[in-house]
């Protein structure tokens, strides 16, 4: 036994060696700051093993000056480490031309007041890890997306706060993870918002946001808090398959459009109160195991609320409901009508045919 010993160690050694070899074969980088195509790249392939990601780590200092420059950021599976602050993109200000009057001064030095940051090019962070947080703090400024915002699957470890911004394009936060809380307080989304199966953490705001566009946010999961009070839904929202593990809140709230509520499920209190639903609303299936409040709300179109589930007896006081008043049953459709009419027509016939037989 003992003569086999060492061919066996070289051979496994050597088979060790193949296998490091073929993994790192398997790793493929692309990597690049292009300041002729104004664009920071780096993306690694999804086999590449937890060394070689933090190796090709980047600062979030480095993607701020990026986009400071008003290049592309294109990530994947990246690791980002550090702050990422949109604080340190410069505030645009309008110069001040020669020959203004003290009033046009004032109405300037107004418009130069509320500060406002852009982001020229699109946001691109795919499958990455962003250990630090993501921040917009001006209590008083806009930070203004121009290109596309695609976070699709990838995790904040601390917190995101992108209060107050303008998205001018889509934002896919498809199967992202956010493990701290998630701030879109004030924002408008002009292409709407994609957040499919995504998982949002303790405490989730899109208090006043403003969305354009559709909302697709089916079969996500708010673990924490989610807030959706006072914002307008201009285009259809679709909620399906949604998971409120805490309170939620869409009081105050405006669909303009279809809302797509179906096999949602609220794990605590859900409010309502003072909901405008102009088009639509879907709850069938829906389960509501905690308080549900739907006190002040409107519903323009017919409601198939007594499709879901409720735990305990939904409050509807002074909700403004309207009655389908469209006939069911065998006479439901024009087809089923006019088949009846058929049938009695035959059947006087058929008397009528008795009766002249009998003379």
């Amino acid at each position: 036994m003992r003569r086999w010993s060492f061919p066996i160690a070289v051979a496994c050694l050597g088979a060790a060696v193949l296998c490091s070899a073929g993994a790192e074969a398997a790793c493929r980088v692309e990597s690049s700051v292009d300041a002729g195509q104004s664009r920071f790249t780096k993306r690694l392939s999804a086999d590449c093993p937890p060394a070689e990601r933090e190796a090709h780590a980047v600062s979030g200092a480095e993607l701020i000056k990026a986009i400071t420059r008003g290049w592309t950021v294109d990530l994947a599976n990246v690791i980002v480490h550090g702050e990422l602050s949109f604080d340190g993109v410069p505030v645009q200000t309008t110069q001040t031309p020669k020959g203004l009057t003290a009033e046009q001064q004032a109405a300037l030095a107004q418009l130069n007041a509320e500060e406002l940051r852009v982001v020229p090019a699109a946001f691109i962070m795919r499958d990455s890890l962003v250990t630090g947080p993501l921040r917009h703090r001006s209590a008083k400024g806009t930070l203004q997306f121009e290109g596309a915002v695609d976070l699709q699957g990838t995790t904040f470890r601390e917190g995101v706060d992108l209060s107050r911004s303008v998205f001018q394009a889509a934002v896919d936060l498809t199967g992202a993870r956010f493990e701290k809380e998630a701030y879109f307080v004030q924002s408008q989304f002009t292409h709407g918002l994609r957040c499919r199966d995504a998982k949002f953490g303790p405490h989730t705001r899109f208090h006043r946001s403003a969305f354009r566009g559709p909302v697709d946010c089916a079969g996500a999961l708010f673990d924490g808090m989610a807030e959706f009070l006072e914002v307008g839904f201009e285009q259809p929202v679709t909620m399906e398959r949604a998971r409120f593990g805490s309170g939620s809140g869409f009081s105050g709230s405006r669909f303009s459009r279809h809302a797509n509520f179906s096999e949602a499920i609220f794990s605590r209190d859900a409010f309502f109160a003072f909901t405008v639903f102009e088009g639509d609303v879907t709850f069938g299936g829906a389960q509501f195991l905690g308080h549900a409040d739907f006190s002040d709300a409107v519903f323009k179109r017919p409601d198939d609320l007594t499709k879901a589930r409720f735990d305990q007896k939904p409050l509807l006081t002074r909700a403004a409901r309207v009655t389908d008043d469209r006939p069911t049953g065998l006479l439901s459709s024009p087809s089923a009508q006019y088949a009846v009419t058929l049938f009695f027509l035959l059947m006087a016939a058929l008397l009528v045919a008795y009766a002249l037989k009998l003379k």
